[in-house]
């Protein structure tokens, strides 16, 4: 019986070593406190080895302990030696057990913890924003109904400040439309040019519109050198007109887009009208070998003045927005006028014409203000074309300090006429004139407060002022 009890006596201290191990590592584990939790960020190879030698010295221990209980089933001599044994098998188990919980299990961070903050931070400034946002429900802003805003128009400032040395007061936007505001200086040029148009548009089957919408264009309005006195070139023509030219710089084309600039000839005109009948002369005859190369253009064939207009575009220039820019003109000038027919001014029973279209007399003929006024003065635009009352021979065309711009022209009655303070003249001395015709334009040159034309009528070509004939009888027959 002593040897079985003593049997189960071993067996129980072998499985208490067995059972005191985990259960006292675990507590020194979770017992430890804050402060001694700071050795775990030493080295965790140290970490690794100090737990694999504690693991260790403990297996050994076991081991012994196990070899002494095997040992203890043995027969021995006396019980107090077997006791002893076990004490000492007791004592060598708790103290392995001491050593291994006095070495402090050191616990090496979770590599994805570690990871997760490093990427993470939280601060206690984010800690707040996000307690107040929890706390704090976001309102939504109420949205209130808007207006759907209207396109702004974009102005091309290169295409506008192009076109504006042509045309003044014009507009070109991105979208390539074209706007054009009437402009006095613009007005006046048309004054000046649209009768004779309208006078060969319809001798030619041309639209006088579309000539006075290219001759702007053309000519810069008028302003270009070779459209002014004394060359009267308003389409830039080249070649010779009745034996004259003038050779000026000009740009051509390479055929690649590249400009050159070059000198050439171009033709030199008598007036306007010249200009306006030799250009429509070439729309009617067309080019050498092509005889009805614009024949687009002609009134028989294009219905509309923009149908003209089209056909010109890619012809006569190459300028693919060339037909917008004559239609803008001439719906914002109202250039379709010159596209019909008026009767010209009355001509009176003595087989004379009012001078101007549009007009109003300011002051008559005889005494006025303690002084002889020498003939009838006509009050009219800037511009207004003047003409001949009737026809005759052009005696003087010159300058004259209290006559300004002035012509005389001589009739076949031997009676003269004097149109005076002319903005300019378009005839010269010896030209032959017929009635009606435009001989230049009103102005206020000379000895003028505002613009308008003095009308003399003579009996001869002496101008003296005892035989001066009162011009309103005559005009009017009053």
């Amino acid at each position: 019986m002593k040897k079985i009890s003593k049997l189960l006596s071993a067996i129980f201290l072998i499985t208490q070593a067995f059972l005191a191990i985990p259960l006292n590592t675990f507590a020194d584990t979770t017992t430890d406190n804050p402060a001694k939790s700071s050795e775990v960020d030493e080295s965790s190879e140290e970490e690794t080895e100090s737990s694999s030698m504690s693991s260790s010295d403990s297996s050994e221990e076991i081991t012994s302990s196990s070899k002494e209980s095997e040992s203890s089933t043995k027969p021995s001599e006396t019980s107090t030696s077997t006791k002893g044994e076990d004490t000492k098998t007791t004592t060598s188990s708790s103290a392995t057990t001491t050593s291994s919980s006095s070495e402090k299990p050191k616990v090496k961070p979770s590599a994805s913890k570690s990871s997760s903050k490093a990427e993470t931070p939280v601060t206690p400034a984010a800690q707040a924003t996000e307690a107040s946002t929890a706390e704090t429900p976001q309102e939504t802003p109420q949205e209130t109904p808007q207006e759907t805003p209207t396109p702004q128009t974009t102005v091309d400032q290169s295409a506008t400040a192009e076109l504006n040395e042509l045309v003044p007061a014009s507009t070109v936007t991105d979208d390539g439309s074209i706007h054009f505001e009437k402009d006095e200086s613009v007005e006046s040029f048309i004054r000046k040019i649209g009768d004779s148009a309208r006078k060969i548009g319809k001798k030619k089957d041309l639209y006088g519109s579309v000539m006075i919408a290219q001759a702007i264009l053309e000519s810069a309005s008028g302003q270009s050198e070779l459209a002014q006195a004394p060359n009267y070139n308003l389409f830039g023509i080249k070649g010779t007109h009745n034996g004259k030219s003038v050779s000026m710089a000009t740009q051509e084309d390479l055929g690649n887009g590249d400009l050159y600039t070059t000198q050439a000839g171009f033709k030199v005109y008598e007036n306007y009208e010249d200009s306006f009948n030799d250009y429509a002369t070439l729309l009617k005859e067309g080019l050498t070998g092509n005889s009805r190369f614009y024949e687009g253009v002609w009134k028989s064939n294009a219905k509309t003045y923009k149908e003209a207009t089209k056909f010109l575009t890619g012809r006569y220039a190459t300028d693919t927005q060339y037909n917008k820019k004559l239609n803008g003109l001439i719906e914002t000038y109202d250039l379709t006028q010159y596209d019909k027919e008026v009767q010209g001014a009355p001509v009176s029973a003595k087989d004379y014409q009012v001078p101007v279209a549009h007009y109003t007399i300011s002051s008559g003929f005889g005494n006025r203000g303690g002084e002889f006024h020498r003939g009838l003065d006509l009050a009219a635009s800037q511009g207004e074309p003047i003409h001949a009352t009737k026809a005759g021979t052009v005696l003087k065309a010159e300058y004259h300090f209290s006559w300004g711009n002035y012509v005389v022209i001589q009739h076949e009655d031997g009676m003269t006429t004097l149109y005076a303070h002319q903005q300019q003249y378009v005839v010269k001395a010896g030209d032959t004139v017929s009635q009606g015709q435009t001989i230049g334009y009103v102005g206020t040159t000379g000895n003028s407060t505002g613009p308008h034309l003095h009308l003399e009528v003579n009996h001869d070509s002496s101008l003296l002022q005892d035989h001066l004939v009162d011009p309103q009888p005559i005009l009017f027959g009053k």
